[in-house]
């Protein structure tokens, strides 16, 4: 980019030159007359001024009257001077008839040549960066192996059992490729890592080279790409080259879709595709017995060229996932090990709680927890500064300096206790964290709720029912305040119900008017039909229509219920899920949530 940014200036600086240069006036030269001429001219007082040119060459006269000269009138004109020169004698009494008589300094160079000379600077200088720069370009990257280390193991990775098994051939054949060769059999000899980010795919990678003792080399995607042609391909030879030399080894790419991308897309550029076929050859030329493996990370896995993962390249598809609850449970106990945890730690609540977190996530989770204890002065990590942590990346920080009236209190404290009845009752499948009206990110309220289980499938009665939950705050502000009253606060409910309903009808085939069709453009040549997304749009809206209907009945029949939570949260900015549950149960909520209890997976391990 800055390459770019330099020639688009050096440009620039040539343009306004030129552009300087010719709105410069023209001035046409004089006429040239003979010297004698021009001396008895001057003589006979018919000059106003004279010029001697700082060379001595020539002789440049203004006439006090235009006369004729080669056919035409000029009043300048202009005398070659002989080889004798002008003398001093001779100014003196040209200067005696009444003409203004100069001889011009000496600049060394006349504006022209100024001008041709520092444009050639300009461009030299240009293409003087240009060169080096690409020179540096092509030099830039050697992509030097990483000595072997065992300090990091796939006993540091949590989690992923699905992928370590599959990485431990690798690691066998890395350690003793003989016995493969043995029985004839080769090792992959790539392995492609995909899954969502931060579910250690970096990690794993760097783990194999651990575990088996080998080198690694890193690079990343991008590093391949630039603006000179050939630059990508010389360092993918680089790269391979460096591989040869410290085989045994594992060459790792990182964001791989950046190298390995789809060729032929209209946003892709040739340079691109003429590395990508560089490093295709390159695998091609490596025989297995090299002991080089290639890995790539990415979580685009659409996005790649088929050509990639044909056999003899990255034959074998690692997914990394997120991780299972055992996962998570695992992934905790690793990163609590350079924590000082209190005893009122429950590692098994907190992986139940954080059903879809990845791997950073979870460390991330961790981390704030350790950075608040430091705050509050504390010598451990304590529960109270998790489930803070965890609100704060959930929920965002308190904005303690937002004031909020009385009345808006209230409303708000309405919203939530909507969200929280309708969700008990509606969608019972999640379970209710805790309410809160305290000012946190970019809302004024919360009512959180979340799976405390994996789920993979969805039932379209618990769609339906998160749809319902999402405008039970909407239905609250009407039954309490009335449809001329409702407030802005359901805007980012809206957002996620439209969400849901969208991908029930246009994905899942949850919707009779429309079938069972998918509006994904992929499966459909690429273009969603405008009579198909009318009936996609107007079955949104019955879907909506309906659970908003829905909501709005169970807040009118358990308006008691919404009110004293209202009531509660005014009181006490935050309820707990138990708090919640109990008034509910109190007023006639048919509440089926219970108190959290470790699953026996968890229990157990």
């Amino acid at each position: 980019m800055r390459s770019w940014t330099f020639v688009l200036v050096l440009l620039a600086l040539v343009g306004g030159l030129v552009a300087w240069r010719s709105m410069q006036p023209t001035v046409t030269p004089p006429p040239v007359v003979a010297y004698s001429e021009l001396a008895r001219a001057i003589a006979g007082g018919q000059v106003r001024d004279v010029l001697v040119d700082a060379g001595g060459s020539r002789v440049v006269a203004e006439l006090r009257e235009r006369q004729l000269v080669h056919g035409k009138l000029h009043q300048v004109v202009a005398a070659a001077v002989p080889a004798r020169g002008v003398s001093v004698e001779q100014l003196e009494r040209w200067s005696a008839t009444g003409a203004r008589v100069r001889v011009a300094e000496s600049t060394g160079h006349s504006p022209e040549a100024v001008l041709q000379l520092l444009s050639f600077v300009v461009l030299a200088a240009g293409v003087g960066f240009i060169v080096v720069r690409q020179r540096g370009a092509s030099t830039k990257g050697r992509f030097l192996p990483t000595p072997p280390s065992r300090q990091l193991t796939l006993a540091d990775v949590g989690g992923a059992q699905e992928a370590r098994a599959d990485l431990k051939d690798v690691i066998a054949y890395l350690k003793d490729p003989t016995r493969f060769q043995a029985m004839g059999a080769k090792c992959p000899k790539g392995l492609l890592l995909v899954g969502p980010p931060g579910t250690g795919k970096t990690l794993l990678a760097r783990a194999v080279a651990g575990e088996a003792g080998v080198a690694v080399i890193t690079a990343a995607g991008s590093d391949f790409n630039e603006m000179y042609v050939g630059v990508g391909s010389k360092r993918v030879r680089q790269l391979a080259e460096q591989a040869r030399k410290a085989a045994p080894c594992i060459v790792f790419v990182d964001e791989f879709d950046s190298l390995g991308g789809r060729r032929g897309r209209p946003n892709r550029s040739g340079e691109e595709e003429v590395t990508l076929n560089s490093l295709l050859v390159e695998m091609d030329g490596m025989a297995g017995s090299e002991g080089i493996v290639w890995m790539a990370a990415t979580n685009r896995e659409d996005m790649l060229d088929p050509a990639v993962r044909r056999p003899g390249r990255f034959d074998r598809v690692v997914e990394v996932g997120l991780p299972t609850a055992q996962d998570r449970h695992d992934i905790l106990k690793i990163h609590a090990k350079a924590s000082k945890l209190a005893q009122d730690v429950d590692l098994e609540r907190l992986a139940q709680l954080t059903v879809g977190h990845s791997g950073a996530e979870l460390a991330n989770l961790i981390n704030e927890a350790a950075i608040i204890a430091v705050h509050d002065d504390s010598a451990e990590i304590a529960q109270r500064h998790i489930e803070a942590a965890r609100d704060k990346i959930l929920l965002g920080r308190v904005r303690a300096g937002v004031v909020v009236s009385a009345a808006e209190r209230r409303l708000i404290a309405l919203h939530e206790a909507g969200h929280a009845i309708v969700g008990l009752v509606a969608c019972p499948e999640d379970r209710l964290h805790k309410v809160t009206i305290e000012a946190r990110g970019r809302t004024l309220g919360a009512a959180h709720f979340a799976p405390d289980v994996d789920r993979h499938l969805h039932t379209k009665r618990y769609l339906m029912g998160v749809i319902a939950k999402a405008l039970g705050g909407r239905a609250a502000e009407l039954v309490f305040l009335g449809p001329d009253n409702v407030t802005s606060g359901a805007g980012g409910d809206l957002v996620q119900a439209t969400s849901v309903a969208r991908r029930m009808v246009a994905d899942f085939g949850m919707s009779d008017d429309v079938g069972l069709i998918s509006a994904d453009p992929g499966a459909n040549g690429g273009q969603t039909g405008s009579q198909l997304q009318s009936q996609i749009d107007s079955a949104m809206r019955v879907l909506l229509k309906q659970q908003a209907d829905r909501a709005e009945a169970l807040v009118r029949e358990h308006r008691a219920a919404v009110e004293a939570v209202a009531d509660a949260l005014v009181r006490q900015d935050v309820l707990t899920a138990e708090e919640v549950c109990d008034i509910a149960r109190a007023h006639g909520v048919p509440v089926t949530q219970v108190p959290w209890e470790p699953t026996p997976a968890l229990a157990v391990a």
